[in-house]
Order: structure tokens, then C-alpha cells, then sequence
């Protein structure tokens, strides 16, 4: 008897009736593994996985771990010994002799890695489209709607309830948006608690590993396993957790939280009037469900200096961080002349015209060359000003409410800007609006489902926007005009306040009365036709 959900009591269930079997499972659930063809960029061998669960079967029940016979995905910048490692390009690929040490512990626990998932490219996006794989991970509501990224194929992987958990990594937004967008729970740990050692780096300083489950409770106990995972002397970004003492945790009941202002949630977008309306309904009942849960909200937060933050990680000399992580790389791949006679400057800006990366990651990278070291300490002090600002405001809060993520966008619609002959990317940009100034403040977070807004993009207003009409025109010609999509809101905290953080979270959880992906919130999805699907 196969467990009828991928959360982890549902398949212990199964496991302890003695009716399923890890090689039940997997043999059952391999057919959509293949035919998720957008999910995964590399899926192991049937007859691997079935070596595996094999010798999972063999141990002794004393000796099986918390994770034992569990489906997870690793994204495709994570490192696990027998799978290639692309980061969603295909000339950087190599096969790792190593696992990362947080796949270390979840397969020590029992967990069986089934597949790389699908990314934006290097990590650097929240699209979800920005992949030379030939189609994009999309919403498993809707398979018009992109599914956010970079974590892309994870967040779809478990959202479609393919997998029990799926791994992401996160340096501004990407462990978030994909669970905002795909329907699931996803976290954002403090950064520095998980070893990051197997991980190819967006920017070092800031990433993260994240996971994304069915659940709240499913991601505490994955993180912990995660946590568990350590590299040693390699582990040169991990920290140690200060030393707390349970009065410097906030308050179970009476905890005070903020929201952004009316201008700052800017629902606006190809949606027009009434998708505005739905998602600014959906965050009133989010707040309301905050409240409820032991929350007292705090009016006159300024979220200015946090937004200043955000903007400073891809509209500054941090982007260079982005050309270092994968520098090697970069420069091997320019003419000799070029990588030795060219400034330091000149060899990033290069990155523009490198045709092993995607144009869009090109021009994200080359970036870089904008900046000299100069520009780095301006900025650096310019981030100190606002980082100081902002947690003198952070000072007079215990959480922060955001929607995960402010609209949806189309895949049609993120291709059109970013397929131009010099990309533009304002729509990730709004994407991230919430999430980028999370690492840089050095704070977690975790993304829960929160509700639905639905709406009929056929129904225009005399004075709809051409970009309205144009996805009315697209959804038409695709399938229904009738869209509904899942709502989800993220919270926020200092860093080291993980497990606080998870315990409001399972409240929001409850209040909101949601399971995972489109089953899980009682939608039929809409999905594409199998000859286009082809």
C-alpha cells in the first residue's frame, strides 16, 4: 500500500504496516520522476535507486535513521558522489568526489537522493526560467505561471508532491520564492548553521542551503538533520550558535511583528485590478492569522532602510561576489590574450560575450566589471549606515510578515523581457522585493502557504493596460482565462532564532488550514497538453 502523501509520517505510516517498502515506493513513483522532464536535470538509474533501497531493507530496524526509505532531490549546485554537478550549465559540469556535508547526513539518516533538480543558472535568479534545459520547472497550479526560482525544480518537485523534501539553496530569495509560488513550506536558515562545503557559491558570504517539504514540521526536522552535517576545517563559512539564554528568545504569545506599508506592497502587475485586490485580501487575512497565532502588531515600522539593503546586493560591487564564486571557470573559458592582458575589470566585464552561460546570467555577471576594489569599501560603508538604521528598527520588532512573493508572473511574460538582445529583468527584480535583504541582515526566514487568489483574466476594465491585455490574449489561446494560483506569506527573524521561528510558523500553518501544492489547497491545476508538453 503506497502512502497517498510524501510527508514524512505518511510514508513512516506505510513503512510500519509493513505494506510498503522503499523499493515499493520508488519503483512506483519512478514513471513521474521521468516524465517530470523540467524538474530534473539528472535522475539516477531505476536500478540504482533500487540498490539503494536494497541496502536500506538489509539494515537491522535498530539501526535505521530518521529519514530511512524518504525521496529527496538535491539541486543541481549541491553536491552528491554519483551525480553530476552542472549549476544549470552544462560546461561547468563535474561529477564530485565528495558529498556535500549536509547530503552526508541526510543519507546517513536513511534519506535516498533520486535526482539533481532544475535551477536558474549559477543560481542567479528568481524566476525559475532561466535554464538551457529544453523547458522551464512551472507552477504545478498552473503550468503557464512560472514557478519561481532559483531553487526551481525543487520547489515544483515537492510542490507536484513528487518527493517528500527537496533541497535549495538560498542567497537572496531562492530557497522562498520557488515555496511561494509552488504552494510548499520553505527554510531559510540562518547562514553560517549549515555547512555549505559541497556547494558551487552565488556568493559565499551569504548562501545557504534551504529545503523545501510538504510541511512545517517536515522542514525542522530535515534542517536538523542538515545542521547535523559537518565538513570540519573546510567549513570556513560555518559559525557556531551564540550561546542564548531562553529569555533572549521572544515570547511565545504577546511576540510583536511588523508588516510593509501599503506603498511597499506594490500587488500591481499583468494581473490588474482584481488579482491586486485578491493578493492584498490574502495578506490582511495573513496578518489577521498572525495575530491570532499570539502576534501584536507594530504600526509604524519603517521598512525603508531594509528595502536600501535589498537593493544594494545586485545594484552594487556585492554583484562581484557573483564573478568570484565561479571565477575559475570564467577565466579558463576566455581566448589566453584575453584572461592575460586584459584588467581585472575587463576580464568581468568579458563575462558579457561568455556563450557557455545563459545571456541573461551573462549580463547579471558582468556586472561585476562596473566596480572597482574602491567601490567595494564605499559600499561597504554605505551598508553599515543602513545595516545600523535597519536593526535599530529591527530592535523594536520580534518578526517581520512579507508575502513571499508579490504577483505571478507567466513564463511568456519573464521571457519577453529576458529574451531581448540586452536583457532586462524588473520582474525577478520584483520578485525579490522581500528577500534580499534577508541574508545581508543577517536573519532567517521560512515561506508557508497562506491561501488562494483566483480571478478571470478575461473580465478587463476599459482601462487595462496593455500588458493586461496581452496575458489575457495569452491564457486565452493556453487554457482557461480562470487562473488560480497559491498565496504565501514568509516570516522573518534575527538570526539564531530558527526553532522560535518554526514553532510560530506550525501556527500559521495551522490557523491557515492548507496542505502541500495544488492538492493540498483543493485546486484542480491546469496542466499543458501532452503534444505540447512534448
Amino acid at each position: 500500500m503506497l502512502p497517498e502523501t510524501l510527508e514524512l509520517a505518511t510514508v513512516r505510516a506505510a513503512y510500519a504496516s509493513g505494506k510498503c517498502t522503499p523499493t515499493a515506493l520508488i519503483t512506483a513513483l519512478y514513471p513521474q520522476f521521468v516524465a517530470a522532464r523540467d524538474v530534473f536535470l539528472y535522475l539516477a538509474p531505476l536500478d540504482e535507486l533500487l540498490r539503494r533501497c536494497a541496502e536500506l531493507e538489509s539494515q537491522p530496524e535498530a539501526e535505521r535513521g530518521s529519514l530511512w526509505g524518504v525521496p529527496f532531490g538535491i539541486k543541481d549546485n549541491v553536491d552528491i558522489v554519483g551525480m553530476p554537478t552542472t549549476a544549470a550549465c552544462p560546461a561547468f559540469s563535474y561529477t564530485p568526489e565528495k558529498n556535500a556535508a549536509a547530503v552526508d547526513a541526510l543519507l546517513a539518516a536513511g534519506g535516498i537522493g533520486v535526482g539533481k533538480t532544475n535551477m536558474d543558472q549559477f543560481a542567479a535568479g528568481l524566476v525559475g526560467t532561466r535554464t538551457p534545459s529544453p523547458d522551464c520547472p512551472r507552477s504545478p497550479f498552473d503550468f503557464r505561471f512560472i514557478s519561481g526560482g532559483s531553487s526551481s525544480g525543487s520547489g515544483v518537485a515537492v510542490g507536484a508532491g513528487l518527493l517528500s523534501f527537496a533541497l535549495g539553496t538560498d542567497t537572496a530569495g531562492s530557497g522562498r520564492v520557488p515555496a511561494g509560488l509552488c504552494g510548499c513550506v520553505g527554510v531559510k536558515p540562518t547562514v553560517g548553521s549549515v555547512s555549505t562545503v559541497g556547494v558551487v557559491p552565488a556568493a559565499a558570504s551569504l548562501d545557504c542551503l534551504t529545503v523545501f517539504t510538504a510541511n512545517v514540521s517536515d522542514g525542522a526536522e530535515v534542517m536538523r538533520v542538515m545542521r547535523s552535517g559537518s565538513a570540519g576545517a573546510a567549513d570556513v563559512w560555518r559559525r557556531p550558535p551564540p550561546q542564548l539564554a531562553p529569555e533572549a528568545m521572544p515570547p511565545a504569545d504577546g511576540f510583536r511583528f511588523a508588516v510593509p506599508t501599503l506603498e511597499q506592497l506594490d500587488w500591481s502587475g499583468p494581473g490588474g485590478e482584481a488579482l491586486a485586490a485578491a493578493c492584498a485580501s490574502e495578506f490582511e487575512s495573513a496578518t489577521a492569522r498572525l495575530e491570532a497565532a499570539g502576534g501584536r502588531r507594530v504600526a509604524d515600522f519603517d521598512f525603508g532602510p531594509l528595502m536600501a539593503v535589498a537593493a544594494m546586493l545586485y545594484g552594487t560591487s556585492f554583484v562581484a561576489e557573483r564573478f568570484s564564486g565561479i571565477r575559475a571557470f570564467l577565466e579558463k573559458g576566455m581566448p589566453a590574450a584575453a584572461a592575460t592582458e586584459k584588467g581585472s575589470l575587463e576580464r568581468q566585464s568579458a563575462v558579457v560575450s561568455d556563450e557557455r552561460l545563459l545571456p541573461v546570467t551573462r549580463h547579471i555577471i558582468a556586472g561585476a566589471g562596473k566596480f572597482t576594489a574602491t567601490d567595494v569599501y564605499d559600499h561597504m560603508a554605505q551598508m553599515a549606515v543602513l545595516r545600523a538604521r535597519a536593526l535599530d528598527e529591527l530592535s523594536r520588532v520580534d518578526l517581520l510578515l512579507v508575502p513571499t512573493a508579490l504577483t505571478h508572473w507567466t513564463v511568456a511574460e519573464v521571457a519577453e523581457e529576458e529574451a531581448a538582445e540586452t536583457p532586462s529583468w524588473s520582474r525577478n527584480a520584483k520578485l525579490g522585493r522581500f528577500t534580499n535583504f534577508v541574508n545581508l541582515l543577517d536573519m532567517c526566514g521560512i515561506a508557508v502557504p497562506s491561501g488562494l487568489v483566483s480571478y478571470d483574466s478575461a473580465v478587463l476594465s476599459e482601462n487595462a493596460s496593455e500588458a493586461e491585455r496581452r496575458r489575457a490574449a495569452h491564457l486565452a489561446a493556453t487554457g482557461p482565462t480562470r487562473v488560480t494560483l497559491p498565496f504565501g506569506v514568509t516570516l522573518i527573524t534575527k538570526a539564531w532564532r530558527d526553532e522560535w521561528l518554526w514553532g510560530v510558523a506550525a501556527k500559521m500553518e495551522r490557523l491557515a488550514g492548507l496542505k502541500c501544492g495544488p492538492v493540498g489547497h483543493g485546486v484542480t491545476p491546469v496542466a499543458a497538453a501532452a503534444e505540447e508538453a512534448q
